[in-house]
């Protein structure tokens, strides 16, 4: 499902405030990054973590097979999440995954998705991608989207004297980022954990609409791969 594709289908079913279509235009990319590489997969069962409008998009294939992880369906709602209704369709697990426990989730995945959710996280990313293996059936899929640490963006930020990590908010709920991470810094805690290497994807897909943002993404093919803004990670559980 391409991009535009993904923003006339929400705004056709939806009357979607300021920040939920900004949020919606940057993020959209990266949502077409999943779901072209979820169309010939025969997954059964999905563990969606922060629910959005990935999950949405995400139902028509596993519909009462989805599952989605966050708070309270009330505190979920906002700019990644327009209704609740694709919470009261599928089935919601309840947890601060900063203290993720395995013990009161009796289901296991063919598919978990941790995207745009790891940056947000004060909990050592270590105990978290194990805990994410244990919940994952054999030969089955962990996808991580998160931003790139070490982006060419943030350095030239640095260059001018800015810092590009925002100061944690007064919200245990929406604290913004604790901390981002390089490709390499991912791969060394997933190979620890016990996941083998599907599939790397490194590009410039959170898609600002500002005229800066446009003009810098028209330069993106010439940005090594190690300097793009967004990392996916697509790990196996190979055992």
């Amino acid at each position: 499902m391409q991009k535009s594709k993904i923003i006339t289908h929400f705004n056709n079913l939806y009357a979607l405030n300021k920040e939920q279509k900004l949020y919606l235009t940057v993020h959209s990319k990266r949502f077409e990054i999943i779901l072209n590489w979820l169309r010939n997969k025969d997954l059964k069962t999905a563990l969606d973590i922060g629910p959005s409008f990935l999950s949405e998009l995400l139902y028509p294939k596993f519909q009462h097979h989805l599952y989605l992880m966050g708070f309270d369906s009330e505190n979920s709602l906002g700019g990644h999440l327009v209704s609740n209704t694709i919470i009261k369709k599928t089935n919601f697990i309840a947890q601060d995954l900063n203290f993720l426990d395995t013990h009161k989730i009796t289901e296991k995945f063919d598919l978990i998705i941790c995207a745009e959710v790891l940056e947000h996280l004060y909990t050592s990313p270590n105990k978290l991608f194990r805990n994410l293996f244990s919940l994952i059936n054999k030969e089955g899929y962990l996808i991580i989207q998160t931003p790139n640490a070490v982006a060419l963006r943030k350095r030239l930020l640095m260059v001018f004297g800015k810092n590009p990590f925002e100061i944690p908010r007064e919200n245990l709920e929406n604290p913004g980022h604790y901390r981002e991470y390089t490709l390499k810094e991912l791969k060394t805690m997933a190979l620890k954990s016990g996941f083998t290497i599907d599939t790397v994807i490194q590009d410039e897909y959170f898609e600002y609409p500002s005229l800066l943002s446009k003009t810098y993404r028209m330069f993106k093919k010439i940005i090594p791969p190690g300097l793009r803004s967004g990392i996916t990670l697509i790990l196996k559980k190979a055992k």
